[in-house]
């Protein structure tokens, strides 16, 4: 596979393979591709770059998200010069700066993930290979605990970003939540009973998301609830 392909090599590509959806555990540094039926056609590593979300033109540096580091997402590491989240900044520069990250370090090719709300996640794609990847039989379970973890990490990070009066950038990550968390039940903890419990916990984020900033009290307390939930294994 030659290394840094442009979005218009990949789109050529996954078109071959018939690349419909993805799936990603991130903790897991993991991705794959599915077809129109949900089969995986294609699978590889992955490193998070930044994400970049359209409703208020903002950029944020992966490496720089609490949520990621705890949940030990791997990241590239966000440049020295320059701030961990920009605001005004156009859709264009966002994929300039994830691609120059992704060449720096050698990636195969920077994959645009959506993460629902218009939000884009940038992935590093490396060690990518066509069909289904040789799964064991602890994978599941890994996946699970993953997730869960993951999920709580996010309601953490995003309740501290009300309690500190960031609505706006909540609600930005809210969206992003949403999608991320229909990808984890549809495509990462698929048949597991923690996947009908995030695919609900996507509905509220969406909720969540447009009343963040109307009434910040409430929608924290109502997180709350939720964080506990996932701490106690309710969820």
């Amino acid at each position: 596979m030659a290394s840094s392909l442009t979005f218009a090599q990949v789109e050529q590509l996954f078109g071959t393979l018939g690349v419909k959806n993805f799936g990603a555990a991130l903790p897991e540094g993991r991705i794959h591709w599915t077809n129109e039926a949900g089969d995986i056609v294609a699978h590889a590593r992955c490193q998070a770059v930044l994400s970049y979300a359209s409703a208020n033109s903002s950029l944020m540096w992966c490496a720089a998200m609490d949520h990621f580091e705890s949940a030990g997402v791997p990241c590239l590491p966000a440049p020295d010069e320059g701030p961990a989240y920009e605001a005004d900044v156009t859709e264009e520069i966002a994929l300039e700066l994830a691609t120059q990250a992704a060449q720096l370090t050698g990636a195969q090719f920077l994959y645009a993930a959506p993460s629902g709300g218009g939000s884009q996640l940038f992935l590093a794609i490396r060690d990518f290979h066509p069909g289904a990847p040789e799964e064991d039989p602890s994978t599941q379970a890994r996946r699970v605990a993953a997730a869960r973890s993951w999920a709580t990490a996010r309601l953490r990070s995003v309740s501290t970003m009300i309690g500190e009066g960031r609505t706006d950038e909540a609600a930005a990550m809210l969206r992003s939540f949403d999608g991320e968390l229909r990808q984890q039940a549809e495509f990462i903890v698929q048949g597991s009973d923690l996947a009908p419990r995030l695919a609900g916990l996507s509905s509220q984020a969406a909720l969540w998301a447009e009343q963040a900033e109307a009434e910040p009290d409430r929608v924290a307390y109502e997180m709350s609830i939720a964080t506990r939930g996932f701490d106690e294994g309710e969820a």
